[in-house]
């Protein structure tokens, strides 16, 4: 009884071994004679490839995967105009395991002798279809490529849709190939019919009015369709700030008497935003952060906001009020008043503003205007004093970048003007021109060079009637490190700061992210606020640490003046998208 139970035994462990005896037998395709890229592709499509592994592998059948190869791949070659090559192969077996080899002699292609392009229908006289025929991704003298073909007929295809020819269709789509003249011909006739135009635009009930979604809609019934201008649609409301998810479609199914109708759907954003943040800069030490928005006061779109800022340095309370999409050519209108209260090492000043301002695009510049009601309480170095201050300002502003969290190449420039008048409720006549800059360039996979500088220039009639907000200081973590915040600048008679009528200050930093994330950085700092620019310029260099971390890069820096001796070592960190 005991012999026959291990028979039995033996005998199904040596079934049980049979498939994984197969499993692990391997086959190893190597494809010769053209280019590794082309290899790979034939190699992938080769069903003894994607068979590699199979249980069901005995000589058998990989003899007939080994034939089937040779016929597969005469026949993918043709894809790429390859109509008559030598194709030689080789099957051994060793270990368990089978080699197969594959050489390939492409010969010679099959070349376009003839591409007739045909439009007819509306599309015909389409400047996006002349383009499209003048710049036509086949022609004569091409090595025959079938997925060329096939992306170019694709392309006339995604142009008619994306340009409402709704009804169009290729009436002829066809290669003729003459394998013994190494020669085809590719006939495409496409005919669009009409070019549908927009029709009615549906809109669900939401909480801003008929008057302002016509304002965030770039188009009108009646105008000739594209996919561009529902893209443009989407982007609009989108970025209204309104609402947290669009959708805009086009009713291809309802198309009729040339027209087709847009239906739009909404999902609105919750009437009312609450923000809180803490951070920490060596600039205005630890900080807080509170914030209240009513996204929509009224169906006109109406913002009101509110914002509290407290920090070691400075403490600010603001409200803004906000009427966006005002005209065609104005963005936005709003009115603004703050308190903020600031004490830094060379001057405390309190000040309360009103004010109004507008938003504007004009030739791919922000422009700001805005007329502000100042009134600071100010002392700075032995100067005490009041002034009141009506001031118009108008500003141009520009950033570019290829990512906005971390640039590798990018930049920014601002230019600004203001000034008051004496005879226009002003204790003091002031003008003022301040231009700031950022540019940043990628050397390689992981460094950076950046750049920044700020110039400006104040003629008043009394200084020491100029309110500490309106003079230039130098120093801190993005003027001149190395220096305390607004610790640079011309002194007054005490021998304490008390700020300049001119600013120029610059920086040169080299960055490398050496580790992942994780970097350091070179860099020197240099200038000052002065009363003339013959005073002396003030200079540091330095080193820091890099960290891209989830909320934006953080920069961990320690600067030395070296146009003070005295000045020791000083520590700056800064938290923030680079521009």
């Amino acid at each position: 009884m005991t012999s026959v139970v291990l028979r039995y035994l033996f005998v199904v462990l040596l079934f049980l071994s049979l498939p994984l005896q197969a499993n692990d037998s391997r086959i190893n395709v190597d494809i010769r004679g053209i280019d590794d890229k082309m290899a790979q592709t034939l190699k992938n499509g080769l069903t003894i490839e994607q068979q590699k592994n199979s249980e069901r592998l005995n000589p058998r059948y990989v003899e007939k995967l080994y034939q089937g190869g040779l016929e597969s791949l005469q026949q993918m070659l043709t894809v790429y105009g390859y109509y008559s090559p030598k194709i030689e192969g080789q099957l051994a077996s060793v270990d368990n395991s089978w080699k197969v080899d594959y050489q390939i002699e492409l010969g010679r292609p099959v070349k376009l002798e003839q591409v007739d392009l045909q439009i007819t229908g509306e599309a015909k006289d389409d400047p996006e279809f002349e383009k499209l025929v003048e710049d036509f991704a086949l022609e004569s003298g091409q090595q025959l490529n079938h997925q060329q073909y096939e992306s170019a007929k694709k392309s006339i295809l995604r142009l008619a849709a994306s340009r409402g020819y709704f009804d169009g269709k290729l009436t002829r789509s066809e290669v003729k190939v003459y394998p013994d003249k190494y020669s085809a011909n590719v006939y495409l006739y496409y005919d669009s019919g009409v070019r549908y135009h927009f029709g009615q635009i549906h809109y669900p009930d939401t909480v801003i009015g008929q008057r302002l979604l016509l304002k965030l809609q770039p188009i009108e019934p009646g105008d000739a369709y594209t996919d561009s201008d529902v893209l443009a649609m989407r982007n609009n409301l989108s970025n209204s700030g309104y609402f947290d998810s669009v959708s805009v479609r086009a009713e291809r199914e309802q198309r009729e008497d040339g027209q087709v109708p847009l239906s739009v759907s909404l999902n609105e954003k919750p009437k009312h935003l609450y923000t809180a943040g803490i951070g920490y800069g060596t600039d205005t030490g630890a900080r807080l952060a509170l914030g209240w928005e009513n996204r929509y006061i009224n169906d006109r779109g109406h913002r009101l906001n509110a914002d509290a800022r407290l920090s070691q340095v400075a403490n600010s309370l603001s409200a803004d009020y906000v009427m966006p999409f005002w005209s065609e050519t104005i963005n936005t209108v709003g009115f603004n008043t703050e308190y903020k209260q600031q004490d830094t090492d060379t001057s405390e000043s309190q000040s309360f503003a009103v004010g109004s301002y507008y938003k504007r695009q004009r030739f791919g510049w922000d422009e700001t205007g805005s007329l502000k009601l100042l009134q600071e309480d100010f002392d700075v170095s032995d100067d005490s004093d009041s002034a009141l201050l009506l001031i118009p300002g108008i500003s141009w502003s520009r950033s570019w970048a290829d990512n906005t969290l971390y640039t590798r190449h990018g930049g920014r420039l601002s230019l600004s003007l203001s000034g008051a008048s004496e005879a226009l409720l002003s204790d003091v006549t002031f003008g003022q021109i301040v231009v700031r800059g950022k540019y940043i360039r990628s050397i390689g996979e992981n460094s950076r060079i950046i750049t920044r500088a700020a110039i400006g220039a104040t003629e008043v009639s009394d200084f020491e009637q100029l309110p500490p907000s309106l003079r230039f200081f130098a120093g801190g973590d993005n003027s001149i490190r190395g220096f305390d915040y607004q610790s640079l600048g011309p002194e007054g008679d005490d021998g304490e700061v008390e700020g300049g009528r001119y600013l120029a200050v610059g920086s040169l930093e080299y960055e490398n992210m050496f580790l992942g994330d994780w970097g350091g950085a070179v860099f020197t700092d240099f200038g000052n606020a002065y009363n003339s620019f013959s005073d002396p310029i003030e200079y540091s260099v330095g080193v820091g640490v890099r960290w891209r971390s989830p909320v934006g890069l953080i920069r961990v820096d320690i600067a030395k003046a070296l146009s003070e001796a005295d000045e020791s070592i000083a520590l700056h960190i800064v938290i923030g998208p680079d521009l």
